[in-house]
């Protein structure tokens, strides 16, 4: 925003709210392993308990019939979305007889094999999902796409853009804001990696025969001595197919551009794949990415779509009503992946980009970015690790101290009315401080002291912290029957779809293929 926070608060106080709090809605997206008996991922199919993985609006299936993927609808408040989402965790805990795998980097998997995609059904729309996910097993291997993580999904209010907007039309106005924040959130995206990450090891079992870049942990695992997040690196959710495309968000038609080129250029390798194998279809197309979710990134302007629509089309005709970021791995340490520190520093960092210069990016920026993002992942608890700002080098922890003294700034200028948001935010801002100043706090610092000091493997530290979890989540006290309500009727929803004629698959692909 080009506007200082003193004009935008002014602004608001001009229509009666001064409290942006009130203007804040968010949602969490969690996935988590299935794992079996035997302490591998699940070979059963979803379970029926928990409904359709298609229909139920709170429980679905990520790229495995194994991985859960767990929603909660928008929120007011930080702590109600919690709330949720604790609900959501306890309901499936009680209502399955397997391990919920509480780390973002998998159990052992021996056989690559034994990774079932997740299933959909007949209906056009679930033999899309499952095409998809095949694709993706294609392109990257089924072993990565076992890797988890939180999504949270964050925006504020029309009305609150109206206070903004001036003459500006309302669509036009949000897209620029928006914009402008994934551009400031991405300048320090590296902070997200270097404070939440959880991933710094991985079993053996993970590698199989890529190459990598990973030391000797014990006889079952590999790991990096400062690594953060794994997840994000090459082995998790990183393509060198995408390395090029610098989409730099520095306008919705230039984004879109970006998008439409990565979703309908072919790709030399895909392409060597082929659309074909035996005579079954095995991926979407053969462009760098399939569809628009492909697209990796730390955050992503988003817009809720319709079934059956393109995300492309929707964010061309309506415009970005939300952020999704995506840099969060889930915290092992904690029953349902994320707690309040961790989310009220996210909001705080976010409405701090919200707020920040509207500075357009270049290439050149991107790529150092990039390396920076790179370095932390792999190397930022090392105290001789320095970033990249402007071509200058900086250490990590002067970097980091720089974006929390800005944010206390912010917040110190907060109405009366937000004092108890306030508090939050500084409480959760004094804590990162002290991860700042001490690395082995972050959550991958204390999952490398505690397997290098005990004779503990990757997998024995897990099952420990998913029985924890699991009593945990257990005796919590709340209603669920909202929740088993949605999975009979989800059930109920995905029979109908079954039921219901429907033009042949082939078709509906090539409409949807072409549909951009």
């Amino acid at each position: 925003m080009t506007r200082s926070l003193g004009e935008t608060l002014s602004l608001l106080a001009d229509k009666g709210d001064v409290n942006l709090e009130n203007s804040i809605s968010r949602g969490i997206e969690k996935e988590s392993l299935r794992v079996s008996k035997d302490n591998t991922i699940s070979s059963a199919d979803h379970p029926l308990s928990l409904g359709s993985a298609l229909t139920n609006k709170y429980i679905t299936t990520d790229f495995s019939e194994a991985l859960l993927e767990l929603i909660t609808p928008t929120h007011s408040s930080v702590e109600d979305v919690l709330k949720n989402l604790d609900e959501i965790c306890k309901f499936v805990v009680e209502e399955t007889s397997e391990t919920i795998w509480p780390s973002s980097i998998p159990c052992k998997i021996e056989n690559e094999d034994s990774i079932r995609l997740a299933d959909y059904g007949t209906s056009n729309s679930g033999l899309l999902k499952t095409l998809y996910r095949s694709g993706l097993s294609y392109r990257y291997g089924s072993m990565m796409q076992t890797v988890s993580g939180i999504h949270y999904n964050f925006s504020f209010s029309d009305e609150f853009f109206e206070s903004l907007k001036g003459e500006e039309d309302l669509q036009r106005f949000k897209n620029k804001a928006y914009l402008s924040l994934i551009r400031n959130f991405r300048r320090n995206a590296w902070m997200i990696v270097y404070l939440f990450g959880s991933s710094p090891v991985v079993p053996k079992t993970f590698i199989t025969d890529r190459e990598n870049f990973l030391q000797e942990l014990n006889k079952e695992d590999l790991f990096l001595k400062y690594a953060t997040c794994l997840r994000m690196s090459e082995l998790g959710y990183m393509s060198k197919a995408q390395d090029n495309l610098y989409i730099a968000y520095n306008n919705i038609d230039e984004y879109l551009n970006d998008l439409k080129n990565a979703l309908t250029k072919e790709h030399k390798r895909y392409g060597e794949v082929g659309i074909l194998k035996n005579g079954k279809r095995i991926q979407i197309n053969t462009s760098i990415i399939q569809i628009e979710n492909e697209y990796y990134s730390s955050i992503r302007p988003k817009r809720v779509t319709p079934p059956g629509e393109r995300p492309i089309n929707i964010l061309r005709n309506e415009g970005v009503d939300y952020v999704e970021i995506r840099a969060l791995d889930n915290n092992s340490f904690l029953p349902s992946g994320i707690d309040e520190d961790t989310s009220y520093f996210l909001e705080a960092y976010l409405i701090g980009c919200f707020l920040g210069e509207d500075k357009k990016s270049t290439q050149d920026e991107i790529k150092e970015l990039l390396v920076n993002w790179e370095n932390v992942v792999k190397e930022g608890r090392n105290p001789d690790l320095k970033l990249f700002k402007n071509k200058e080098k900086i250490t990590i922890k002067d970097s980091g101290m720089k974006v929390i003294d800005s944010l206390r700034d912010v917040f110190d200028q907060m109405p009366s009315e937000m004092s108890v948001y306030v508090e939050k935010v500084m409480k959760s801002l004094d804590k990162q401080e002290e991860k700042l100043n001490n690395p082995s706090l972050t959550p991958s610092g204390l999952i490398v002291d505690q397997l290098q000091n005990s004779t503990k493997t990757w997998e024995e530290l897990n099952l420990e912290l998913a029985q924890e979890h699991s009593n945990s989540l257990k005796s919590l006290e709340t209603d669920l029957n909202y929740l088993s309500e949605e999975a009979k009727s989800s059930l109920e929803k995905f029979k109908q779809l079954g039921n219901h004629q429907e033009e042949e698959f082939d078709v509906y692909l090539d409409k949807f293929v072409n549909d951009i």
